[in-house]
């Protein structure tokens, strides 16, 4: 006769309820933060149980409301707890990922040469300024520094004086390192 049983219970009136609220509401709060360990969320997690129970009351069919909500208080705290555990464990693995990302720039601080990130850059700079140097400076230049000549030598080929040599070398670094001057340490 389970059929009737059920026939027999009945929706709990707005009296009934308000009774039910005020006489258990500040148990419910207590026994919500037991759990959540947090007043002000077991206030919430209390009174949407109340409402929630309101809300429900024409399909809900017990002879114990009490019992009823408590029920309800405990599935959300349960969702509750479950909710800050993902976000626990969301805070811990972006905790490690932040972590091994530090790991991984200090790891590439560590590793940086500043003369290799300018290098080519530099050697572009370089290139185009002895480019755009007097020729017979370039020639000298290019002797000295790219073929291991000496003064002596770059004056026998190319009919100039050491002192004329010596010129030329001292102009071609001033606009080297006239144009390097951002490159260059003042060391």
């Amino acid at each position: 006769m389970a059929g009737t049983e059920s026939n027999d219970r009945h929706t709990i009136t707005e009296e009934e309820f308000g009774e039910l609220f005020r006489s258990n509401r500040e148990l419910f709060i207590k026994i919500a933060n037991s759990y959540v360990h947090d007043y002000s969320v077991a206030e919430d997690i209390t009174n949407d149980s109340f409402i929630r129970l309101w809300e429900k009351r024409e399909d809900v069919r017990t002879d114990n409301y009490q019992s009823y909500a408590f029920k309800i208080i405990i599935n959300k705290c349960l969702d509750y707890l479950k909710s800050q555990q993902v976000r626990s464990n969301a805070r811990q693995d972006m905790g490690e990922i932040m972590q091994r990302m530090q790991v991984y720039e200090i790891a590439s601080l560590r590793g940086c040469n500043p003369d290799r990130i300018f290098e080519s850059e530099i050697e572009e700079i370089f290139m185009e300024t002895v480019d755009r140097l007097p020729d017979m400076t370039r020639e000298v230049f290019t002797a000295s520094r790219f073929h291991g000549k000496t003064y002596g030598e770059i004056a026998s080929d190319y009919g100039l004086s050491v002192r004329q040599v010596t010129s030329h070398m001292q102009y071609a670094l001033k606009v080297l390192r006239l144009a390097l001057k951002d490159y260059l340490s003042s060391h």
